[in-house]
């Protein structure tokens, strides 16, 4: 772990610390730590205390439970600007997830004692704060009630949809294999991959090696969705 050297200011890609003035993320990256992460390291798991606010620097990460039997569920895939561990500025807490990352993947932190600081001097970041959370919250209950309510189908395309509008293309990359994917979809590995494969024959998508994915015809995936 060592002090950021991001050569553009990590705090600046976090949309809840854009009101700042240059100086302010100037300093804000002054106290800012930076830990780079292999494919597949763990960042942290639930249970244990928490000491930082993360924000992901490049790569991307994977948010997950794990059951007392063991079993995993994935809540959240975070890429570039996203901000984690938010649990930290809410008194003497435990994390309740587990965060992994999913490629090479740089971290920056910042201490549990100066990110509360910071967003005491300035009511605005608690505000964006809260609104960052607000809609997370209505995220998850929205992901409820659609995975309650969506046939199989649905919630394939819809993932798909969603990976391509986050990404900016049609040609996707998948940040989980296909377990991980039917995980996140509330489905099982055999049914997930048989909705791909109807889609494929559908010609609405097509493969590309394990991680990859053109998706033709947005509209029909949409209408499917």
């Amino acid at each position: 772990m060592h002090q950021c050297p991001c050569e553009h200011i990590c705090a600046s890609r976090v949309p809840i610390f854009q009101g700042l003035t240059l100086e302010e993320l100037t300093r804000f990256n002054d106290i800012l730590t930076t830990t780079d992460y292999a494919a597949g390291e763990i960042i942290y798991n639930q249970g244990y205390p928490a000491h930082s606010l993360c924000i992901v620097n490049t790569g991307s990460v994977k948010l997950f439970k794990t059951s007392p039997d063991g079993r995993e569920q994935v809540l959240r895939i975070l890429s570039l600007g996203d901000f984690f561990g938010e649990v930290v500025l809410f008194g003497e807490q435990t994390l309740a997830t587990s965060a992994q990352a999913l490629e090479c993947t740089k971290i920056c932190r910042i201490d549990k004692r100066q990110a509360e600081d910071i967003i005491h001097r300035n009511p605005g970041i608690a505000h964006k704060l809260i609104a960052a959370l607000n809609l997370r919250l209505l995220q998850a209950e929205e992901q409820i009630e659609f995975l309650a309510t969506r046939s199989s189908l649905q919630r394939v395309t819809r993932l798909l949809l969603t990976l391509s509008r986050d990404q900016g293309t049609n040609e996707i990359i998948l940040p989980l294999n296909r377990e991980g994917l039917a995980n996140l979809t509330g489905m099982t590995f055999e049914n997930f991959s048989r909705k791909l494969s109807e889609l494929q024959q559908l010609g609405l998508i097509t493969p590309q090696g394990r991680r990859k994915m053109i998706l033709h015809d947005t509209n029909k995936l949409q209408e499917l969705s």
